[in-house]
């Protein structure tokens, strides 16, 4: 039996609960969540306390991993705990424990190294615009980066919603070179090249296991594919908003303003249909679409069948290692997880 929790939140806007068990503290809308390797920790985004926060899975607890609970940008080459962040919209942790955080605004990736617990600024210049490619990152400006992932090839992929673009960070280099989109905001180029694509709203990236790169266009409430010889097509999403489709080929779908997408261990894609507050599944195998989670906004449904769950515009996901699904419930201030009993 499928089943959805809440492992971490009580429900109340706030910041609260540092230090014990997860389920009893506040936090104000939570945007991303990432697992580390190890299995130990799922990180997420505290995006209006301007923290990063994780919780202990295998003692239920929490604690603050990063920032002081200040907007803005400082603290660059000091302890993470002491330093000043802005809206962290996502949160990816890297094998050897390394955790990236995007900044939607003063646009930047910031880097927490592992094993100092230090933390710095990776790509862009905390200045709005948009930024040269085949450069040094930290000198290449961003205008508002909403997701990044590790492409599993020693680079990060940044996705800038409000560029239009794609964009990927070497992480051996320090190098960011364009990997798709224009900067035009409009839906088209499927079937050619991603770099000569233009997207609509570029808000969410996530990689298979096999290379191929998914995006998640919020204003073209789509999902594209790019293969691993840079081919874009659209895989998701007629174009219009609405919530339509399950059952049926993805394509012939309605989405309402996707921002997050992550793919299972099968390859699947998970879907975070925000404003239709539900988490919606694409078959790699068949390519139909259905939901998994929620539908309906609302707080209710833990201990259920999650697809009579109500949820609250979600805003991130992840895929633990047995295919646990973790969301971060954004509006319900909490981080639940769907699994088998």
């Amino acid at each position: 039996m499928t089943t959805i929790e809440t492992i971490a939140g009580n429900g109340n806007q706030g910041y609260s609960g540092d230090g014990g068990k997860a389920i009893n503290a506040e936090m104000d809308n939570p945007f991303h969540v990432d697992i580390d390797v190890t299995r130990r920790y799922l990180y997420f985004a505290d995006c209006f306390n301007y923290r990063v926060r994780r919780i202990d899975l295998s003692q239920n607890t929490i604690e603050n991993f990063a920032g002081t609970g200040i907007k803005g940008h400082s603290g660059d080459g000091g302890a993470a705990l002491e330093a000043a962040i802005e809206e962290i919209y996502a949160i990816q942790v890297d094998t050897n424990g390394d955790v990236y955080i995007c900044q939607r605004f003063n646009p930047t990736i910031r880097k927490i190294d592992a094993k100092t617990r230090t933390i710095t600024t990776v790509a862009g210049t905390g200045q709005t615009g948009s930024g040269k490619d085949d450069i040094p990152a930290t000198e290449s400006s961003m205008i508002e980066p909403n997701d990044c992932v590790l492409d599993g090839k020693g680079g990060l992929l940044i996705a800038d919603v409000q560029d239009q673009k794609i964009r990927r960070l070497d992480l051996t280099t320090g190098l960011i070179h364009a990997f798709a989109g224009t900067g035009e905001m409009e839906h088209s180029g499927d079937g050619g090249m991603a770099t000569t694509a233009s997207i609509f709203g570029a808000r969410a990236i996530c990689v298979d296991k096999r290379g191929n790169t998914y995006l998640c266009e919020r204003g073209g409430n789509t999902i594209r594919q790019i293969d691993t010889n840079g081919i874009i097509t659209t895989i998701a999403g007629t174009g219009d908003k609405g919530y339509t489709g399950d059952g049926k080929l993805a394509i012939t779908a309605t989405l309402n303003g996707p921002k997050a997408i992550r793919c299972d261990n099968d390859g699947n894609i998970v879907v975070v249909d925000t404003e239709n507050h539900s988490i919606r599944l694409i078959s790699v195998n068949d390519g139909l679409i259905k939901t998994i989670g929620g539908g309906v906004e609302g707080p209710h449904g833990d201990g259920n069948d999650p697809i009579k769950a109500g949820m609250a515009r979600p805003h991130g996901v992840v895929v633990g290692p047995d295919n646990e699904i973790y969301i971060a419930d954004s509006e319900n201030h909490r981080i639940r997880i769907i699994k088998q009993n």
